[in-house]
C-alpha cells in the first residue's frame, strides 16, 4: 500500500536577503537517498524505515514578516525560477522529491510581528493555496502530514526530509501494533537531527553537546536547554495544531484579552511578562522572544516525546548559521530563559497533573525540595518561582565554605523567603560514603571531553556548554559540617541542580551522584 506523506517546510523570513536564496534552494532540492529505497538493507538498520512505497507531497512555505530589504523580491524570483526549471539530477541510486514553493506576506507598510507569528502564517499557506500533488490519495488512513522547521539563514541537507520522515515512520504504532487501527507514535513526537555550524567551529561546546546527546539525555536535560534545536524540528501537523502553534505577542486589546482568557492551549508565560498597570494588564515585549522555548515545553507538558535522529553515517542534516549579535536567540536575555524554564519546571514537574482532575501532591510539593547551588543561577531560579512554589524550598546546598559558614542564609524580601545554605553532604542517604569532589572550570576542548568521559561515560556526550570564569571555592572543613535542619528530612528531599554540568572535570557530577537521587524523578538539572 502506498503511504502518502505531506511535508511543509516552514520558513519565517525577515530581512534575510543575504541568506534566504541559499536556504530556500536547499529546501526545494530534496531527494530520497539510495539506502532508504532498498528494503533488504533497511531491515538491518535500527530506527530506519524504507521509503520505497512513500509518495511525497512537499511544500516549502515562506512567510515574509515585513522585511524592509529585498527578501520578498528574492522569494518571488526563486518561485519563478523553480516553476520554470527542468528536472534536476540526483545522486546515483537516489530519487528526487517534487517540491512546490509557496509565499505569503503581510500587506505593504505592516510592522514586523515576530518569528512566532510569521511561522504560524507559513503553516497556513498550504490550505490557503489548496496545494496537493497526491491526486486525492491523501484521504487514505495510511497518510501523514509533517512540519519541517527551518530558519531563513540555515541550510538543509538534500536528504533531510527523507531521513526524518523515515525516522518518524519507524516509530511505529502504539503497543507495537503493525495495523492502521492504533495510534502512530509520530503523532506526538518531536524529531530533531544532528547539525553542523556555519562558520564550522562556532559555538563548539554547544554544538558538540547538542549533537552528542543520547536518547536518555535528550529527556533528562530538557530543563537545561531546548535539547532539540528548533531549525531541526520535524513534527506532526495535527499535533502542532493541538498545541496552538507558536505564541504570538498581542498587538491589540482584542488580542491581549484573547491571550489572557484562552484556556484552549497551554501558553508558557512567566508572571513577570504580564504587569498590572492602571487597572489593566500590560503585556511585556519579551513575548516576541524565546518562541522555541515556549513551544518546546508546551509539547512536553502535553505528553509529547523527544527524539534525536542520527543518520547511519552521523551526517548532519542542517547547517546552523551563527551570526554573532544578529539572531533572535542571541538577543534573548539569560534571565528570561531562566524564568521560562522555571515556569515550565513548575507546571510539568512540581505540580505534575494537579489541576487536571488530580489533586494528589507530587514528591516535590509534599515535603519541599532543595536547590543545589547558592550562586547566581540558584538565586535566579528561586526568584523566578511563584510564591506557592518558592515557599517549598527547604534549603540551598553548596560546596563553598564562605556561603555555608559565613553567609548561612539567602534572604529575599521580595518573595518573603529566607533560605538556609548547607553542605550538600547533608542530603546524602548514606553520610558515611560522601567524599567531596572539587574541580577546575575549563573551556579547553580536550579538558572538557576528558571531564565528561570521567563523569558521564554512559551518555556519549563529549563536551560542556560555554562557561564563565569564577572564583575558586573552598572546601568545607569536616568539623563545620552539620546544620539545624532535620537530617531525616534532608536525606529524602528532591533536588533541583542550578550549577552547570560538564565544567568541573566531573566534580559536580560526582557530588550529585553521591546523594543517591534518581535523575528525572527526584532530581532535575536546570542550569
Amino acid at each position: 500500500m502506498c503511504t502518502v506523506v505531506k511535508v511543509d517546510v516552514i520558513i519565517a523570513v525577515h530581512n534575510a536577503e543575504e541568506t534566504v536564496e541559499e536556504t530556500v534552494k536547499s529546501a526545494l532540492h530534496q531527494e530520497i537517498p539510495a539506502h532508504l529505497l532498498l528494503d533488504d538493507s533497511i531491515k538491518k538498520c535500527r530506527g530506519i524505515t524504507s521509503l520505497s512505497d512513500v509518495k511525497f507531497d512537499v511544500a516549502v512555505c515562506c512567510y515574509n514578516d515585513a522585511s524592509s530589504d529585498r527578501s520578498l523580491e528574492i522569494l518571488h524570483a526563486l518561485k519563478k525560477e523553480h516553476e520554470n526549471s527542468k528536472s534536476l539530477s540526483s545522486h546515483e541510486g537516489s530519487k528526487l522529491i517534487s517540491t512546490t514553493l509557496l509565499i505569503g506576506t503581510d500587506p505593504e507598510g505592516s510592522s514586523s510581528r515576530g518569528a512566532g507569528y510569521a511561522r504560524n502564517q507559513a503553516v497556513k499557506l498550504r490550505d490557503l493555496n489548496r496545494i496537493s500533488t497526491t491526486d486525492g490519495s491523501d484521504s487514505s488512513k495510511n497518510s501523514f502530514h509533517f512540519l519541517c522547521i527551518l530558519d531563513s539563514d540555515d541550510i538543509m541537507h538534500n536528504t533531510r526530509i527523507a531521513e526524518q520522515t523515515s525516522a518518524m515512520l519507524s516509530l511505529g504504532y502504539q503497543d507495537g501494533s503493525k495495523t492502521l487501527c492504533g495510534k502512530h507514535l509520530s503523532e506526538n513526537a518531536l524529531m530533531g537531527c544532528q547539525f553542523d555550524r556555519i562558520p564550522n567551529d562556532s559555538t563548539w561546546h554547544y554544538a558538540t553537546w547538542a549533537n552528542s546527546l543520547t536518547d536518555e539525555r535528550v529527556v533528562l536535560e530538557k530543563f537545561r536547554e531546548c535539547t532539540l534545536l528548533q531549525p531541526t524540528w520535524f513534527l506532526s501537523k495535527s499535533w502542532f495544531d493541538s498545541l496552538g502553534g507558536w505564541l504570538e505577542a498581542p498587538t491589540t486589546d482584542e488580542e491581549m484579552n484573547k491571550l489572557k482568557n484562552t484556556n484552549s492551549y497551554y501558553r508558557l508565560i512567566h508572571k513577570s511578562e504580564i504587569i498590572e498597570a492602571a487597572g489593566s494588564k500590560v503585556i511585556s515585549p519579551t513575548l516576541r522572544l524565546a518562541e522555541d522555548t515556549r513551544l518546546f515545553y508546551a509539547h512536553i507538558r502535553a505528553g509529547g516525546t523527544l527524539h534525536l535522529h542520527r543518520t547511519a553515517t552521523s551526517t548532519p542534516l542542517v547547517s546552523y548559521r551563527h551570526r554573532a549579535g544578529m539572531s533572535q536567540s542571541s538577543s534573548t536575555p539569560r534571565k528570561l530563559l531562566m524564568k521560562l524554564r522555571a515556569k515550565a519546571w513548575e507546571d510539568i514537574v512540581f505540580f505534575g497533573n494537579k489541576g487536571a482532575g488530580n489533586d494528589d501532591e507530587t514528591v516535590w510539593s509534599k515535603h519541599g525540595f532543595a536547590i543545589w547551588g547558592a550562586g547566581r543561577d540558584g538565586k535566579d531560579f528561586l526568584k523566578a518561582l511563584t510564591p506557592e512554589v518558592a515557599c517549598r524550598v527547604v534549603c540551598f546546598v553548596d560546596v563553598d565554605y564562605n556561603k555555608i559558614e559565613k553567609i548561612k542564609f539567602y534572604d529575599n524580601p521580595s518573595i518573603g523567603v529566607r533560605v538556609p545554605i548547607v553542605h550538600f553532604s547533608e542530603l546524602v542517604k548514606d553520610p558515611g560514603a560522601c567524599p567531596t569532589a572539587f574541580g577546575r572550570v575549563s573551556k579547553e576542548k580536550t579538558a572538557v571531553a576528558n571531564s565528561f568521559d570521567r563523569s558521564h561515560t554512559k551518555t556519549g556526550i563529549t563536551c560542556e556548554e560555554p562557561s564563565r570564569k569564577k572564583a575558586k571555592t573552598q572546601s568545607m572543613p569536616e568539623a563545620k559540617l552539620g546544620s539545624s535542619l532535620d537530617p531525616s528530612v534532608l536525606q529524602d528531599l528532591p533536588v533541583v541542580v542550578c550549577v552547570a554540568m560538564y565544567r568541573t572535570n566531573g566534580a559536580l557530577e560526582s557530588n550529585v551522584a553521591s546523594i543517591g537521587r534518581v535523575e528525572g524523578k527526584d532530581l532535575w538539572h536546570i542550569s
